[in-house]
């Protein structure tokens, strides 16, 4: 698969899932660790699109792909910062 065949499946992954993730990360009712592994997966995302820039950018001329692999990384980079601030943090303290 093609560096550009890659980057257009990464696109739409993030262009079809990103409404649902805001949703379920908004949603009360949405338990913390469903949240986590939301969060976790968009980790993932991001290493796999960091990847990909660096592969673009390894191949000279390709600099409209590079732009496009640069917006993506970092719309999935806001995403999972969003998702990071929608999780509870629970301070346990010693009695």
């Amino acid at each position: 698969m093609t560096v550009s065949q890659r980057l257009e499946n990464l696109k739409r992954v993030h262009e079809t899932k990103a409404p649902e993730i805001i949703r379920l990360t908004e949603d009360a009712n949405t338990p913390t660790r469903q949240k986590q592994v939301i969060y976790g997966c968009l980790n993932n995302l991001c290493r796999i699109s960091a990847l990909l820039y660096g592969e673009i950018s390894a191949e000279p001329g390709n600099y409209d792909l590079l732009e496009e692999a640069a917006e993506l990384d970092n719309a999935l980079v806001q995403l999972r910062s969003y998702v990071g601030s929608q999780i509870s943090l629970r301070m346990h303290s010693a009695a």
